[in-house]
């Protein structure tokens, strides 16, 4: 316990890490109110000129506003949206929302279009996937959207060129989605956008810290003296990979956790009860709430987090130079980025699945990744990706850290 101790000590008396911490910690706070910057809204003020709202203020009053239909989003309040913005069309001869007037649009449909967020998806043409235009929607056809909502599902498949089989699991995954959706004004996509490139600074940051456990030793020779200590080997491989862990690992759920209570706080508690299909595709299989979502985003995350940090310390064993082994970190945590982004779109997929933390980063994300249909197929095995990479990094984990073990103690004697 008092070599642990001892190297806990030796890794956070360090000014970069301290320094690295305390950023994470504030970029939690940072990257939670960002997106409330980006909220605004006109209306009308008291004595009828229009203002515009922005920050907590625009939240705020998109909150009051749509009060009255948040919960349940029954066909009878889609049906009711969707005659809204026809409504609107017709009176002012237009066929798109975005050519009305901005007060119009405030005043009259704003409320309603998380209502309508799906109606276009679900009812697109089944062989273009063209989505209809509003005044193109039969009011009738509307009040079928949840008995519709998974022959989209089946139909933009086919159009992806996945099989039946792939089909068929997607259907039965889709079926455990609660119908009605339900939708509160509060937390959005794009906060989620928020929680995915917070999760990619904060994996960044804790590889930098990583980086160096082993190879500033083996730079500065104090790895030499170690060496012939009683505990010099594999005791102290393993206390310095529990050290480095322990303190990546915390600085990551704590800062993970902090964004999610700021982000709901600002946002407001009710919202995290909203389906996620709601804010992202209606297709989308998960059956998560949004306040679900994003504890699903960052513990999924977590375990992507652990096979690459595995996979930066077993890099930090084998090499003598710290500056090299950190870029060596560096090019290990964009790889993802690049190969999801400029591979062929099969070889990205499984790039994605197979490298450790693969699925951290921008595009590539673990959350973006159960927003998707992407299946993977090895012989007659059909696996829905996201499951794969939680399989591939649990596998990753273990190996690594046994790798990083052999390869200190190998380079000990």
């Amino acid at each position: 316990m008092r070599i642990f101790i001892l190297e806990m000590r030796k890794i956070l008396r360090t000014r970069i890490t301290w320094i690295l911490l305390l950023v994470a910690l504030l970029f939690s706070a940072l990257m939670a109110y960002l997106p409330v910057t980006f909220e605004g809204v006109s209306c009308r003020g008291d004595s009828g000129e229009r203002i515009e709202l922005s920050g907590l203020a625009a939240v705020r009053y998109m909150k009051e506003e749509g009060a009255e239909i948040s919960g349940e989003v029954t066909t009878e309040k889609i049906t009711q949206a969707v005659q809204e913005y026809q409504s609107a069309l017709k009176e002012y001869g237009v066929t798109d929302s975005f050519e009305l007037p901005e007060d119009v649009y405030y005043d009259r449909l704003m409320i309603y279009q998380p209502f309508v967020h799906g109606v276009r998806e679900v009812f697109s043409d089944e062989k273009t996937g063209m989505a209809p235009g509003f005044l193109d929607l039969s009011l009738d056809e509307v009040g079928t959207f949840y008995e519709k909502a998974p022959v989209r599902l089946a139909n933009l498949m086919r159009m992806e060129g996945s099989s039946q089989k792939d089909i068929d699991k997607a259907q039965v995954m889709y079926e455990k989605v609660k119908k009605p959706f339900q939708y509160y004004e509060g937390v959005s996509g794009n906060s989620m956008d928020y929680q995915v490139l917070y999760i990619f600074l904060l994996t960044v940051f804790c590889a930098v810290i990583v980086s160096p456990v082993f190879s500033m030793d083996y730079q500065t020779g104090a790895d030499d003296i170690l060496r012939c200590t009683k505990y010099g080997r594999l005791r102290l491989a393993v206390i310095k990979i529990l050290a480095a862990l322990l303190i990546t690992g915390v600085t990551f759920l704590l800062c993970g956790v902090v964004w999610i209570l700021m982000t709901n706080t600002l946002f407001g508690w009710e919202s995290t009860k909203t389906s996620m299909q709601m804010i992202f595709s209606v297709s989308s299989l998960p059956a998560l709430t949004v306040g679900e979502l994003e504890w699903v985003n960052l513990l999924g995350s977590f375990l992507l987090f652990l096979s690459l940090m595995s996979l930066i310390l077993f890099l930090s064993s084998r090499i003598r130079n710290a500056a090299v082994a950190l870029a060596a970190a560096m090019f290990f945590c964009i790889l993802p980025i690049l190969s999801y982004v400029g591979a062929p779109e099969i070889i990205g997929n499984w790039l994605q699945c197979l490298l450790p933390g693969g699925a951290i980063g921008l595009n590539n994300s673990l959350m973006y990744a159960m927003t998707e249909l992407d299946f993977m197929h090895l012989g007659g095995l059909s696996v829905w990706n996201v499951h794969l990479m939680f399989i591939v990094a649990a596998i990753w984990i273990p190996v690594l850290l046994i790798g990083t073990v052999w390869s200190y103690c190998r380079r000990s004697m």
